[in-house]
């Protein structure tokens, strides 16, 4: 579980899943698919598997990717009904925690890099998740 939270919190992370969709291999495909699409490391994949930024411009852009395609990031912002319902998905039906969560970041500003971005909002879930 932690391997698939890393990944979909940072992304975040992070999309809209249904419940269904919510499965440790889900994840797992959609990182595949962004890794290759972006041309992103094995050390990228890591640095998300171990709750970190990835530090390369192509890790960053992995981990939006994941992020759009779950739904969670649009044209560079977070959509907040996508995140809380991951959140919910995330952390046992727990709306309020999901929410609070997502509302303590939609309003972050974030640069216009969406893969920046991506990783900026990834940081401001994980810090209000750790302190929740």
């Amino acid at each position: 579980m932690k391997f698939l939270a890393s990944i979909v919190v940072l992304a975040l992370a992070v999309g809209y899943i249904k419940s269904e969709e919510l499965t440790k291999e889900n994840a797992i495909a959609v990182a595949a698919a962004c890794k290759e699409e972006q041309g992103a490391s094995d050390d990228d994949v890591e640095a998300l598997k171990n709750h970190e930024a990835p530090s390369t411009h192509e890790g960053k852009c992995m981990a939006a990717c994941i992020m759009e395609k779950f739904g969670v990031l649009a044209d560079g912002k977070m959509v907040k009904e996508k995140a809380i319902e991951v959140g919910i998905a995330l952390f046992g039906d727990d709306e309020a925690k999901a929410t609070a969560i997502v509302e303590a970041c939609e309003s972050l500003e974030v640069d216009d890099d969406h893969c920046e971005a991506a990783v900026q909002y990834g940081a401001c879930l994980k810090e209000h998740a750790l302190a929740h």
